[in-house]
């Protein structure tokens, strides 16, 4: 029997709240379509269409916002603009419906968007907004709350696309600061003036990193705005500083060059003969880090100064191409006393000496010169074809004669040998300074842009 009389009063407690809810809900809906009544009747008109203290001299509307990002949805510096979607909160006191609303029992009321139809909001812009939406699915992201006090809370969902002036001299050690700023269209400062909520914290995120940024701090602040033409409008301003990710430069552009510079090093160790190899490995090097250079810059806008990237590039660059000049400084010094190495200068000598020995040889004769010692040269020339030495007869004034050697051609074998050794000289020493100076560049640009620039 006590079972049975529990179960009894558990009902009856659980239908006495299912009454007491309805009741409540019941009243509740008949304040808020009271509420909407008052809002749509004919003599609140200036409600729907004006701010308050729009009659009165001097009179200004005091209107409080705070914010919540939801996301960051891109850090566009190409573009040089940020997407930001978040939740704008519009406050202000209304006390044109003191004299409606006082009699009624509530303390706070929310109406969506469709209830309040066409009520007053402020007629804020984003003068820096590129792109903006509000958002619909599955009912417009709208809402007002009316207190009883006669404050109107308006909270709306919005995305936006804002511009941001960006300054990529250390890019991509670089840290961005962009800004949203928030004023009012049509009503200048003598009739609304805007303000960041009294709490300390107006702005609220939970967002702390972005595929290539990280959200490193944010800040607010207000101020006038003068428009040559509009006037004098008050404004705010939200601030978020940005810094850049340098995981994915690192992976993708400097070990790739870093590498790509160390493998034209390859060729002082390749031996001074190896012409084909040598010549592919540095042209190949050259083009390869022209092409990663210019990715790079695509993805950039086209500023007119020098940035952290750039540097980089242009000194692998000059690195590559370096190690070309080398190899052909050292192939002209193997060539050096070779056949293959006649200057101009000799070939002109060589063509004056086959055209006075074909001269000598038309004549059939001997051809007399006095030279200063007394000497009588005949124009026979006998050569010694075993060990490659010219012999010319010289017949002396006293009938004595004279055999007198002719240039040798194995006396151009040391200088053949010594360019050799220049050249080896040359491909050593660049084994040594090449990576001694490039090792001396990294310490140099890799403490200055992350130490010195705080990055």
């Amino acid at each position: 029997m006590t079972r049975i009389q529990d179960k009894i009063f558990r009902i009856r407690n659980l239908f006495v709240w299912i009454v007491c809810h309805a009741i409540y809900i019941t009243a509740a809906n008949d304040i808020k379509a009271k509420i909407v009544d008052i809002l749509w009747k004919g003599d609140n008109q200036e409600v729907l269409k004006f701010p308050p203290h729009y009659d009165l001299d001097g009179g200004k509307t005091d209107i409080f916002c705070d914010m919540y990002v939801t996301s960051f949805d891109d850090v566009n510096e190409a573009d040089m603009d940020f997407t930001i979607s978040l939740l704008l909160h519009l406050e202000w006191t209304d006390m044109r419906l003191q004299k409606d609303i006082q009699s009624l029992d509530f303390e706070e009321v929310e109406l969506d968007s469709k209830s309040v139809g066409s009520l007053w909001t402020p007629d804020v812009f984003f003068p820096n907004e590129k792109e903006a939406s509000y958002h619909n699915i599955m009912s417009p992201n709208r809402m007002f709350r009316l207190t009883k006090n006669c404050t109107l809370n308006y909270t709306v969902r919005l995305t936006l696309k804002l511009s941001c002036v960006m300054r990529l001299h250390s890019y991509p050690f670089d840290k961005q600061t962009c800004r949203l700023h928030l004023e009012s269209f049509g009503y200048d400062a003598q009739q609304i003036n805007l303000h960041w909520n009294k709490e300390d914290t107006p702005i609220g995120m939970n967002i702390t990193s972005l595929p290539q940024f990280e959200v490193v701090g944010h800040d607010f602040d207000n101020f006038f705005s003068d428009h040559r033409i509009r006037g004098n409008y008050s404004t705010l301003s939200a601030q978020f500083d940005f810094r850049r990710n340098i995981g994915y430069y690192v992976v993708q552009m400097y070990i790739p060059t870093l590498l790509i510079v160390m493998l034209s090093w390859v060729s002082f160790w390749l031996n001074v003969n190896s012409v084909p190899g040598r010549v592919t490995l540095g042209v190949l090097s050259v083009l390869t880090i022209s092409t990663q250079s210019s990715s790079v810059n695509a993805s950039l806008p086209r500023v007119s100064y020098t940035k952290a990237i750039d540097i980089w590039m242009a000194t692998c660059l000059v690195f590559v191409f370096a190690a070309l000049i080398e190899f052909a400084i050292a192939n002209v010094l193997t060539r050096k006393g070779s056949h293959k190495g006649i200057i101009m200068k000799k070939l002109i000598k060589l063509a004056k000496e086959v055209r006075e020995k074909a001269l000598m040889r038309n004549n059939q004769g001997v051809m007399a010169s006095s030279d200063p010692d007394g000497l009588r040269h005949r124009g026979s020339v006998s050569s010694d074809e075993t060990n490659g030495n010219k012999k010319e007869t010289v017949v002396k004034m006293d009938a004595g004669v004279q055999l007198q050697k002719q240039r040798s051609e194995l006396e151009d074998k040391p200088a053949f040998e010594k360019g050799m050794l220049y050249a080896m000289y040359c491909d050593v020493a660049s084994r040594i300074l090449f990576p001694l100076v490039f090792a001396i560049f990294n310490v140099v640009y890799w403490v200055y842009y992350i130490n010195i620039l705080n990055y």
